[in-house]
């Protein structure tokens, strides 16, 4: 039986990071903090997140602000 569905309901932190077009690992950081979504289950392979609500965190995520160092002042 296949799945012809577009897309699944439920989403990993694999599909999370090709839905916000970052890598795995930056996905793992961000399913971390405190406003992104609670998993709506835990299995074998990982928790699981619902797609709905991945879609709407990322309305509101300030992808300016991504971290790591700051650029280096030219203007001295």
């Amino acid at each position: 039986m296949t799945n012809t569905a577009p897309a699944a309901q439920h989403v990993g932190v694999t599909e999370i990071g090709e839905m916000l077009n970052v890598s795995r690992q930056r996905a793992n950081r961000l399913v971390a903090r405190p406003d992104f979504p609670a998993p709506v289950a835990q299995t074998k392979a990982g928790r699981v997140w619902e797609r709905a609500a991945v879609v709407q965190w990322e309305k509101g995520w300030d992808r300016s602000n991504v971290g790591g160092r700051p650029p280096k002042n030219t203007a001295q």
